[in-house]
């Protein structure tokens, strides 16, 4: 499955906007006859702001970008203005790439760095030549691809916190393109750079490239599991360490895609190791990987994604027959350490929350009776990790979970079932909360007609 883009879409819609009205009204003002530089500046900025909007058509503003950079191009001439000339070259090189024109790209990014070269703009340059290294490795020309990345790598300047990030971008093209090359050697290469880069970052200074190196680094783990099966497992966990790690940088709501594809390739990682457990997370998974890509969007990684998932089904029909998905995920929590617990059910509720009304209350009443079922410590722990989550959201989420918590208990057929489970809740709610929160929630059970047991 594909990788993360190399550089997430940030930034409000309407700042980005105003942008574009404000650039579009200076260049109207500047005569392009008497005033041809500050004009060339201006449409070149004009055109990056095009190609950075969030929202639209992402098509459409990469080809107005291209009228401004051709405009700017136009004016800069590459005798006496490389420098100018070539960012124009380079912001032009990423719009056709982001297009998928990618021999132009190429062509438009050779000639970017061919006229950097001497300048005194070391960074610029190792810029330009990352993006030809990406470029080129998006036409399999993987060697050519490595040796720009080669470059790049050793001329930014690393006294600099954006010199740093380039390196580290630098780092991670030049181990994708190794990986892509398939081989024990080459895989072990890329394995090198993703570890140069992870050592030589910051995590706070550049979270967006640890969540980008550390998939990157479970990936190649995976890769190279296949490949050496004495080693399998070990290289298996190095991979779910990997894929765990840059889960805490592109999370559900702040990377949706990226969380997605991360939890994708995190399931296949479960599912090779093989067991009830690991297929019981690897469908946890794979679930919210469906969940998540928008098939009309991302319709290959959906439908990818939605074929492991069915694959990891049969799977675990076969070792635990007649069980449905709730059910198995359900089943995980009870088999898992409460740190672990805590946090499948915590994204699990999480996305059951943001849910329309309907859907919201139906699917949160699925998962607390399949606890409700069990047997008593199981759904105490179960229920006990509930409440830890819910008593730390708003009233309106908050709500709603304990809505469905108490309808799932009386949904149980028989009265001792029923009791048990209350019983189990209960215990919960003295486990798990503090004292004012303990008769807060008590009071609102109290309140739907529960009777403490």
């Amino acid at each position: 499955m594909a990788t993360p883009a190399e550089n997430p879409q940030t930034g409000a819609g309407l700042d980005r906007q105003r942008v574009i009205t404000d650039l579009a009204a200076q260049l109207a003002r500047t005569p392009r006859a008497t005033r041809p530089h500050e004009h060339g500046a201006l449409a070149y900025r004009l055109g990056l702001a095009y190609a950075e909007a969030p929202g639209g058509s992402p098509e459409a503003g990469m080809r107005k970008a291209l009228t401004y950079f051709d405009a700017a191009a136009a004016l800069f001439d590459p005798r006496f203005d490389p420098i100018e000339h070539a960012r124009v070259l380079n912001g032009a090189g990423a719009a056709r790439r982001a297009l998928g024109e990618r021999e132009r790209a190429v062509e438009l990014f050779e000639r970017a760095a061919g006229l950097l070269e001497g300048q005194g703009r070391d960074d610029e340059r190792a810029g330009v030549l990352n993006n030809l290294g990406l470029a080129r490795s998006e036409l399999g020309r993987l060697g050519e691809a490595v040796v720009a990345c080669d470059e790049a790598a050793q001329l930014f300047d690393t006294d600099s916190a954006e010199g740093r990030r380039g390196r580290i971008a630098a780092l991670h093209t030049r181990g994708s393109a190794r990986a892509a090359l398939g081989t024990d050697e080459s895989l072990e290469a890329a394995l090198a750079d993703f570890r140069q880069a992870a050592d030589e970052l910051d995590p706070e200074e550049a979270p967006y490239h640890h969540g980008l190196v550390q998939h990157s680094l479970g990936v190649t783990y995976s890769g190279l599991a296949t490949r050496r099966p004495e080693e399998r497992s070990r290289l298996l966990q190095e991979a779910i360490a990997a894929f765990e790690e840059s889960l805490t940088v592109f999370t559900r709501q702040a990377f949706p895609f990226q969380h997605a594809l991360v939890k994708h390739n995190l399931g296949l990682a479960w599912s090779g190791r093989g067991g009830l457990t690991h297929q019981r997370r690897a469908l946890a998974s794979f679930e919210d990987a469906v969940s998540m890509f928008d098939p009309r969007m991302h319709a290959d990684a959906w439908r990818q994604s939605y074929a492991s998932l069915e694959r990891t089904e049969k799977e675990l029909e076969s070792l635990a027959a007649g069980m449905t998905r709730t059910e198995h995920f359900v089943a995980l929590l009870t088999a898992v350490g409460a740190e672990e617990r805590h946090g499948l059910l915590q994204g699990r509720l999480t996305a059951l929350l943001a849910l329309p009304a309907n859907r919201r209350r139906s699917s949160l009443t699925e998962l607390a009776v399949a606890s409700a079922k069990l047997e008593f410590e199981e759904a105490r722990v179960v229920m006990e990790a509930e409440m830890e989550i819910l008593i730390e959201l708003p009233t309106e989420l908050l709500e709603p979970g304990l809505r469905a918590r108490f309808d799932a208990n009386r949904r149980l057929e028989s009265e001792e079932a029923r009791f048990s489970a209350d019983r189990a809740l209960d215990q919960a709610i003295g486990d798990a909360l503090q004292g004012p929160q303990r008769i807060s929630v008590r009071d609102y059970f109290y309140s739907l007609g529960w009777e403490r047991p």
